[in-house]
């Protein structure tokens, strides 16, 4: 009896021990209103505010260190102009891969003003950048009613498109739809929530199955131990709204953690992680990089630090991909990389041209879109076909089941991908290993020409 007891209370106590535990971050852990964490290559990065937008880096997201230098080391010309008495310190910068660069967004402006902007500026790599500065993305005026130009931030909706949100006090915030090739504003942009100078900035937005979920900063920052802080979440059918439903997910104090702002959402192997900063009630109230995990519990959001690895979930991480077959060697490619409706989707020697990429939008169901870097359009099984032989093509997104694609690893290192509306998997047409052979839709049998290597470019 006693060895049962004394073994029941090992085993209590370890699980205790396991479910207390939280990750603690390592090495330069400062931060404030952080972006979302990106990866290039085998690197995560996190852009923060800054002087000339300073930026942290990882290779295995819990020890952090310094980049070697910030993006600008001399100002763009235009914010002189715009922002005369700019101090050189760019807030809130947030970064997106799209047209074969990395966009990084950010704010410039003065404490307590709207005369402010937001500026855009690429490089097509991030652990070797050559950043070239766009110039002005959106500005506000000084208006008192104007959606003030600060905090930025981007996310790729399941149908290719990439959205801005932003925003601060005076006017609220709202979103517009971002031109991919120009890294500039693709239409107009819609109020969202706020405004009259209610205390509300900094709003991210993400989709998980049929919601879009709107996180907005309440309350004052850059108080550090003082900050008012806290975090509501709001949900919508469609990227504009309505938003309603309003909840507290981060509370202004938990423990040391004070003050939470600036969510970011990384969509991490199956996994989702919610990047802010806190002020440190421990260290003085300086402000740091918190990463949370990020779970859906009835439809809303749910964020704890109680987790023990970034391990996956069983899945793929948002982000470009090369899908190279096994059997061959070759790259799903769109055939003349064609931007049109029906172009078919063949296996070409990979040269690194954009409709041999493709980016994986998981759905937060273990369904994904994947859309072609060039086109952007939807890899889709054409004519919404349940015969086998079928060709693979590419459509325009309109988030039908021939549309959507799940992924399984019979082998390590390679996936099978396969439709929802048929349940068959892609495939190389007879077992083909020649430039240009067709992917069609096939009964799974688990064969070389069945199974894809992702891999980021």
């Amino acid at each position: 009896m006693k060895k049962l007891l004394a073994s029941l209370c090992l085993a209590l106590c370890a699980l205790a021990s396991h479910t207390s535990h939280a990750i603690n971050l390592a090495g330069l852990q400062n931060a404030h209103d952080p972006g979302t964490l990106t990866k290039d290559g085998d690197t995560w990065f996190n852009f923060t505010t800054g002087t000339g937008i300073w930026y942290s880096k990882s290779t295995d997201m819990v020890t952090w260190s310094g980049g070697p230098a910030p993006v600008f080391s001399t100002y763009p010309a235009w914010i002189a102009n715009k922002v005369p008495n700019f101090s050189g310190s760019f807030w809130a910068p947030d970064v997106i891969h799209m047209n074969g660069y990395y966009y990084l967004y950010y704010s410039v402006s003065t404490f307590g003003t709207s005369q402010s902007a937001i500026g855009v500026a690429r490089s097509a790599s991030l652990k070797n950048p050559s950043w070239t500065d766009l110039g002005i993305v959106v500005e506000s005026f000084g208006g008192a009613a104007e959606i003030n130009a600060i905090d930025p931030a981007l996310f790729r909706d399941h149908d290719g498109k990439v959205y801005m949100s932003y925003g601060s006090f005076f006017g609220g915030v709202g979103v517009a739809e971002i031109n991919q090739a120009t890294g500039k504003l693709a239409g107009n942009v819609t109020p969202l929530l706020g405004g009259n100078h209610l205390d509300m900035e900094a709003p991210y937005i993400v989709r998980e199955g049929g919601y879009y979920y709107l996180y907005v900063n309440r309350g004052a920052c850059c108080k550090g131990a003082d900050s008012t802080y806290y975090v509501q979440v709001q949900r919508a059918t469609s990227v504009t709204g309505p938003y309603t439903g309003t909840r507290t997910i981060l509370p202004n104090v938990d423990g040391k953690y004070k003050g939470p702002g600036h969510v970011g959402v990384l969509k991490q192997d199956g996994c989702n992680f919610a990047s802010i900063h806190y002020y440190d009630l421990n260290d003085g109230g300086n402000a740091k990089l918190d990463i949370l995990r990020l779970t859906y519990s009835a439809g809303w959001p749910v964020m704890t630090r109680n987790f023990t690895d970034f391990n996956g979930c069983g899945g793929l991480s948002d982000g470009r991909y090369v899908m190279t077959s096994r059997l061959s060697g070759k790259a799903l490619s769109v055939a003349g990389a064609s931007t049109a409706n029906g172009g078919l989707v063949q296996q070409q020697t990979y040269t690194g041209a954009k409709h041999q990429q493709w980016y994986a939008v998981g759905h937060g169901d273990g369904q994904y879109s994947f859309i072609n870097a060039n086109s952007l359009l939807s890899l889709d099984n054409y004519g919404n076909s349940t015969t086998a032989g079928t060709n693979v093509a590419q459509w325009g997104y309109w988030a039908g089941s021939g549309q959507h694609w799940s992924v399984s690893s019979p082998a390590s290192g390679y996936y099978v991908v396969k439709n929802l509306l048929s349940g068959m998997v892609m495939d190389v047409a007879n077992k083909s290993t020649a430039e240009n052979a067709q992917i069609i839709q096939y009964t799974q049998n688990n064969g070389s020409n069945q199974q894809w290597a992702l891999t980021r470019p």
